[in-house]
């Protein structure tokens, strides 16, 4: 594996091809066979890659949410999982930026490692800043001595809706300035420590009674309210400086002229409204490709890839067609739009990835106070 080089020497060294493997992040599993981590390997290699994001098992993954795999155990999975990400680094021509949903800590993905308070918990009791900032700070400690660069959180989806079936205790709450306090200091608290973070599920997932890995939740709502809601926390750390925004799979007809696309391949909530109305110029991320929110509608392999990169995402997580979709966006975007993502990407990676102070164990939770 190559040192990081400069994003001004990545937009002028990697061929177009090299970038547009950059905006891909496929899943990896830390109990995955021998085969499959070598095809992991060859995806790396050959298709240069911009980064990966750990998940437990391919049983865990959303697409398993029919229960159709056994889910395994391993008693030595955080000891796996740094060695699979030494070993995906040195298959990599330019540095993989490894991510991972640690909400809560590793403890959300990779048993037998650290768990903190869910966001809930912290958001039960309005003095909790310092002891959030803290929490932020220990789960990136813990990201850090595995060779992770980038924590997938926090949520700010306001908990609106006592029926929401996937964000509920991930939310810090039912009020929104205790949402924006609560999640600027678990943001700070990850920042203190160099490792990044993304705030999550644009345009705000909290007043749903669906679940996106199943279906597609309606927000139906004026713009007036989703503005003074939903979208309240998002603008507030947008305006505080945060690293990426994760968008996620919702239909929200109020911010948009086609109401059937989805938030997460909508060019008009991503570029229209977070780009250019709320001012977001960082990384955008997508919500995982293989939701079936969305997989289930795009049938042909990379035309979900090429339609959320066209919209403006600059990373396309849980991506599974990455030959096909490296493809399309060859075929259908500009140099500009390919390089405009490459600069994002690029400048979080430097950001991320030129630190040295790894510590060699795990945080113990009960230390904090």
């Amino acid at each position: 594996m190559n040192n990081m080089i400069s994003t001004a020497e990545a937009i002028d060294r990697l061929s177009k091809t090299e970038k547009v493997g950059q905006l891909f992040m496929p899943s990896a599993f830390i109990n995955d066979t021998e085969e499959e981590i070598q095809q992991i390997e060859k995806l790396i290699s050959t298709y240069h890659i911009g980064g990966l994001c750990f998940f437990h098992s391919r049983a865990s993954a959303a697409t398993n949410f029919e229960g159709k795999k056994k889910v395994v155990k391993n008693e030595n999975s955080f000891e796996v999982l740094k060695k699979l990400i030494i070993r995906y680094q040195k298959a990599a021509t330019y540095p993989l930026l490894i991510s991972i949903d640690a909400e809560w800590g590793l403890a959300m993905r990779i048993e037998n490692t650290p768990q903190y308070p869910y966001a809930i918990t912290l958001g039960a009791n309005l003095k909790n800043i310092d002891l959030t900032f803290e929490v932020g700070k220990q789960i990136a400690k813990d990201c850090k001595a595995a060779g992770i660069h980038w924590n997938l959180s926090p949520v700010v989806d306001i908990n609106t809706n006592p029926n929401n079936p996937v964000i509920g205790y991930r939310s810090f709450g039912d009020d929104k300035e205790n949402v924006v306090s609560l999640a600027t200091a678990y943001v700070k608290g990850t920042q203190s420590e160099g490792v990044l973070t993304s705030i999550k599920h644009f345009p705000g997932h909290g007043d749903t009674a669906t679940d996106s890995h199943l279906g597609l939740p309606v927000i139906d709502k004026s713009k007036k309210e989703l503005l003074e809601n939903e979208l309240f926390p998002f603008q507030k750390l947008i305006d505080e400086g945060v690293d990426s925004v994760m968008v996620g799979h919702l239909s929200v007809p109020a911010l948009t002229n086609d109401k059937n696309i989805p938030s997460s391949i909508n060019k008009d909530i991503i570029t229209g409204i977070l780009r250019n109305e709320m001012g977001f110029d960082g990384v955008v991320i997508s919500d995982a490709l293989n939701m079936h929110a969305v997989s289930k509608n795009y049938p042909i392999p990379g035309e979900l890839e090429w339609l959320a990169f066209n919209a403006g995402n600059d990373v396309l997580c849980f991506a599974e067609h990455i030959e096909e979709g490296i493809q399309m966006i060859l075929e259908n975007a500009t140099e500009a739009q390919i390089n405009k993502s490459i600069k994002r990407i690029w400048n979080l990676k430097v950001k991320a990835i030129g630190r040295k102070d790894i510590p060699e164990k795990l945080t113990d939770p009960s230390s904090l106070n």
